[in-house]
Parts: C-alpha cells; structure tokens; sequence
C-alpha cells in the first residue's frame, strides 16, 4: 500500500494525494477517512477538507460511492493495482492539523489519509515530492529519498511530518535514547541551555517508570510568528505550535513552552501506551468514550508541572504560581458543583474544549491536576506516591499493551495505601462526585508546609457584587447566588457605574450600584444592591519551611 504526496501549488493550500494499493477481483473496498484524533476527543469531521475524489484502475476511471460523511466504497471488477487520488485542503495551523504554504508542508496524516478495511495491518509506504532543498522531520523511519514506511495504518496516523527548507535540528541523549528537536520558525532562545533543561526533565521522567522503550524520539516544533499554544502526543513524536517565537525571551513565555513540552512527553507512557480501554485500538470512525480523563489528562497535567520543578527549571515559587492559576480558574467556577470530573470526561465528545453553558463542566486538564495533586500528598502519607501508581499502571498496563479502567487505577491506589485511606470514598467524592476539594486540599498542602491564603477578587465588580466582566465591559461571568445573577446576563455591556463610565480599576462604595448596560441593542439600567458579601476570590499559595520529617515533595 502506498501514498505518493505533493503539491502543484502551494498558494492554494491544496495537497495532492494519491492511494494505490492491489485489489482482487470482484471485491469491495471501504475507505474509511477518521472523524477524529487521538488526544482531541471530539468529532472534527476532516471529510470536509477533501475534494475532487476519484478512482483509477489503468487509465479507466472506476465508479464510487460514499456509505456516510467520511466512508467511501468502490468494486474493483478486475484484480490490480487501484489509484484513489483526492486534494487535501490543508490550512489548519496548531499541533493537530495540517498546514501547506511556500515556506513549508506539514500534514498529520490523520487528517487526510484513509484506513482501508480490513487492510489496517498491512505495511504502508509514503513517497513524499519535495523540493531539493526540503528537510523532513518525522518519525517515520525513511527507507528512501523522501520515502518513509509505516509498520500499519495506525503507525502512519501517529507519526505527522515537517518538510520545510528552513528546519533546525538539534539532539540529545538519555539513557541510550535519542530525543531530536526541530525548529520551524525564528529561535529566540538559548540553545545549549534548552538542552540540558530538556535533558534533566527528560532524565526524571525516564528514572521514574524505569525506562524508555524507543530508540528515537522526536520533538516537532512549530514557532509561530503569532500567538498560539498547542501540544499533541504521539507515540514516539509530539507537535508543539507555540508563538508569538520573539516571546520566548521572556521568562513566562518559556515557562509556558517548557510546560507543554514536558506534558507531552509524560504522554509518551501515559496515554499513547497507557491507555484506556476503550481507546485501545483506536476506532477514528466514531465517538469512543470513556470516564478515565482524571487519569489520561489531570495525571499528566500535574505530573508535566511536577517534573519541572523536581528537574530544577521550576523553583518552588514558579511552580506554586502556576498551581495558584490553576486554583483560581478551579474555585472560580461552579462546574464541579454539577458534574464530576468522570462526567465531564464522558462530555469531552459534546462540549469539551468549548466554554460551554455557564456552570456545567469541569475542566478535566485543571481539576484533574488538583486531584492528582491531592492525590499524590494523600499518597505521601502513605509512604508511597503518584508516581509509584504511574509505574504500576505502566508494567500492567501501558509495557504489556493491555487497556485499563477506572476501577484498574483505583485499585493500584488502594493497594498502595494503609487502612486510614478510603480510597473508594474518595473516589466516589472528588471523581465520580462533586464534592468540594478545597477543605481537604489546603489540609494536605499544609502537610509539606504550603498555606493557601483566601483573598478577595481584585475587581470590586467581582469581589462584591459578584460580576466579572472584560476590560470593556462585558459580562464575562455572574456569581450564581449573587443579586446579580437575577438583574445581568452573559454578554450584556457596562456602560457606566453611577454616572461614571466603566472601568475594571474604578472605585466602588458599598452602596448601591446604578448601572447603565447595553443588551445586544437594547439600552437599560440595573440596580444593585449594596453588598457586604465577597462572591469571587483569589487564591496565594505561600511555603513555609520544608518539614525535614516528611517525604520531600520534590525528590
């Protein structure tokens, strides 16, 4: 089976791609186009990129037809070599999609590419036409001039490419691995000093599951000349699309890019091979769900945090401000409230990377990594950890290829904890339920000598009558048992505040508020009451003194 890929203008953003693979006689043939990606789990619908799809046998044009959106069918009535040839739209820039212009071609091939029924095992090779001065990064080994082999489909789907004639390679090695860096776009940043930071969090990540079971891995980075932030795993790759490139200069910027990148590798062992069951195979034709997000995606949110700092890029300040946003983004919210963490999980396919209606879900990335932490400290007292877990779940699970359930993680934790653990209690609270975690979580915080400090929000709007808005004015959020929740909606615009015209700085007394708003058209007031109540907070995580009886957190 094989795929020949080019381009015949790349103004146009058009791919030409071309499938021709051997037929018996009076047989039909399903190929099948994926809905959906690995790592995104939503439908995505990449039917609708293809045009001018046509079959070939010699020179005869077959006829075909299409079973659903992205399920096409032909009869071959003769045995041979059959040609599918199809345009690619490819104009999707982050770490999922795909993207073609004069400076470069980057596919995944998850989004173009077609499964051939019952044919998903086969060997499939792909024969890429590049200008002479193209470099290509992939992990696909290449086994020609710009030809490459996937073992099976599912190997090719997982394995995108960057063929660019301005890519910069660098490399490192640990523990008898190599792991590649590419570049696309500006560098900003110090090489030499990259390095040994990516190597260190690298050194921890392998030391902890033990090993790391490929010879290659390959960072693909897109820095972009705008701003954007996307990572997506891949068995022995990840795309990183990061910009603007110049912010990478500023401290914060790097913090952010060593974050996604040290979460995607965590992804390596959890997810591309510790996986859930449900995801084991991989269907790319339908919705496939699943309750574990607390394990696919707050473990390995937590986890790309904590190896920073146990590698020493995070000092213990950085890393407690990055966990006082999360904090603030989780009691900020009331979607926990609603719908646990397994639900919203499940939801992941409905309205999981959207906004969604006010106070529905939780966001799995964020909650997830507060339960991880929590988990792990619960775990500490133990005299185990997170970590111990992890490895478990990879030598029963991930090594063995072997999918796990919810009640397969329960049960590593449970047999890793003391009888003054109820770990199915907590379970049943903070994952399938909707219990609060912010008692139980500044408890244990307070066990390695970390306080968390409750403060009003710094927009009085918010603090105290239970609105946060945008630098406009407009209604971003309203408290759930604020007055305000009866008077205001989504959207709605503050105009002014007691005659004088809206600011998020403007000063406020505890009197009545006379608001002026514009509602999608319509001019009105609303009054508020005064208030003596604090509806939104912000949260200060302060360490004190490490306790030299305790398990160091940071080992």
């Amino acid at each position: 089976m094989e795929y020949l890929i080019y381009r015949n203008n790349p103004a146009n953003q058009f791919v030409q791609i071309e499938l021709s693979f051997l037929c018996e006689s009076d047989t039909n043939y399903f190929l099948q186009l994926p809905s959906w990606r690995p790592g995104r789990y939503e439908i995505s619908n990449y039917a609708q990129k293809i045009k001018d799809f046509s079959v070939k046998h010699h020179t005869g044009h077959i006829q075909w037809q299409k079973c659903t959106k992205d399920l096409w069918t032909f009869r071959s009535n003769q045995a041979g070599r059959y040609s599918i040839s199809y345009e690619f739209h490819a104009s999707q820039m982050d770490a999922g999609g795909s993207w073609s212009d004069d400076e470069q071609l980057y596919l995944n091939f998850i989004n173009c590419c077609f499964e051939v029924r019952n044919r998903e095992e086969e060997p499939i090779h792909v024969q890429l036409i590049l200008p002479e001065d193209f470099e290509v990064a992939t992990a696909l080994p290449k086994i020609g001039d710009n030809l490459y082999e996937a073992a099976n489909y599912q190997h090719l789907v997982d394995s995108p490419f960057i063929a660019s004639p301005s890519l910069t390679h660098y490399s490192y090695q640990v523990e008898g691995s190599n792991f590649h860096l590419w570049f696309q776009g500006e560098i900003h940043f110090d090489i030499p000093q990259l390095i040994n930071q990516f190597e260190a969090f690298t050194q921890k990540q392998i030391a902890t599951f033990g090993e790391f079971p490929a010879s290659d891995y390959h960072f693909l980075f897109q820095l972009l000349p705008y701003r954007h932030y996307h990572g997506v795993e891949h068995q022995f790759s990840t795309v990183i699309t990061f910009g603007p490139a110049s912010s990478l200069e500023e401290k914060n910027e790097m913090d952010e890019f060593f974050g996604v990148s040290c979460h995607e590798l965590y992804h390596f062992w959890n997810v591309c091979r510790i996986r859930p069951i449900a995801l084991l195979p991989y269907d790319f034709s339908k919705e496939v769900y699943f309750d574990t997000g607390i394990v696919a995606e707050g473990v390995t949110t937590y986890m790309g945090d904590i190896f920073l700092l146990k590698s020493g890029y995070f000092d213990l300040e950085t890393f407690l401000a990055n966990m006082q946003n999360q904090f603030n983004r989780e009691f900020g919210s009331f979607g926990w409230q609603n719908q646990s963490i397994s639900a919203s999980s499940w939801d992941l396919w409905l309205d999981g990377y959207k906004a969604g209606i006010p106070e529905k879900k939780v966001r799995i990335y964020n909650r997830g990594s507060l339960i991880s932490t929590l988990l792990d400290l619960l775990l500490l007292d133990q005299g185990s950890s997170l970590h111990e877990v992890m490895k478990i779940m990879w030598h029963r699970f991930g090594k063995p290829n072997k999918g796990y359930t919810m009640q397969d993680f329960i049960q590593i934790v449970t047999e890793l904890s003391g009888s003054d653990f109820n770990v199915t209690a907590f379970f049943e609270k903070y994952v399938k339920g909707t219990e609060d975690i912010f008692p139980l979580l500044c408890k244990q915080l307070e066990t390695i000598n970390i306080s968390v400090k409750k403060m009003p929000h710094p927009q009085l709007l918010a603090a105290n009558w239970g609105v946060q808005t945008f630098s406009d004015g407009t209604v971003l959020k309203i408290h759930p048992k604020s007055p305000a929740y009866q008077l205001l909606i989504q959207g709605d615009k503050v105009i002014s505040i007691n005659g004088q015209k809206f600011s998020q700085t403007m000063s406020l007394e505890n009197e009545a508020l006379q608001l002026q708003i514009h509602r999608f058209g319509r001019s009105l007031h609303r009054q508020l009451p005064p208030s003596t109540t604090n509806y939104y907070h912000e949260y200060l995580l302060i360490a004190g003194i490490p306790n030299p009886k305790r398990k160091n957190w940071m080992e």
